[in-house]
């Protein structure tokens, strides 16, 4: 009887700690405001005169008009071939741990800056969620990179 048990605990933890398949329509770009409930800056060292560099870099996340918001600036000192944010991904606090929603790479080109949102409609109030992603710009074929998240937020 133990041993049924255990296989049940099993079976049920393993399915709610796989990553989540989210439609395309479920996290959105949007461009309307938002209450910011956690915001994160980040900035680059600057190495050497006159090389290229990330600074204030933001990640917010907040209360959208319908749904849980996300924005994002990249910023670089210099024109950039290719600006923007990647591998960034919402996450929603489980039982058993965090659950990735992952949100897709977004950039602009021959930029200093890229300023962008999303907002994920899915949300559920009184979970909690986070965000992380990592600001990137490719200048002179040199890939400069800053890792950045949010604190935790509960939706409501």
């Amino acid at each position: 009887m133990g041993k049924r048990y255990l296989v049940l605990l099993l079976a049920i933890s393993i399915f709610l700690n796989v990553p989540m398949k989210i439609n395309a329509a479920e996290i959105m770009e949007y461009n309307s405001d938002m209450q910011v409930l956690s915001k994160s800056i980040v900035s680059g060292n600057r190495t050497r005169s006159g090389e290229p560099f990330l600074f204030d870099c933001e990640l917010a996340i907040g209360i959208a008009k319908n749904g849980l918001g996300v924005e994002f600036t990249t910023r670089c000192s210099t024109d950039a071939t290719e600006i923007g944010i990647k591998d960034a991904v919402l996450q929603e606090k489980t039982l058993l741990g965090w659950k990735d929603i992952p949100i897709k790479d977004y950039c602009d080109y021959d930029q200093r800056i890229y300023v962008g949102a999303v907002v994920y409609i899915k949300a559920e109030a009184g979970r909690t969620y986070r965000v992380s992603c990592t600001h990137y710009a490719i200048v002179d074929d040199v890939e400069l990179t800053l890792y950045n998240y949010t604190d935790e937020i509960v939706f409501n």
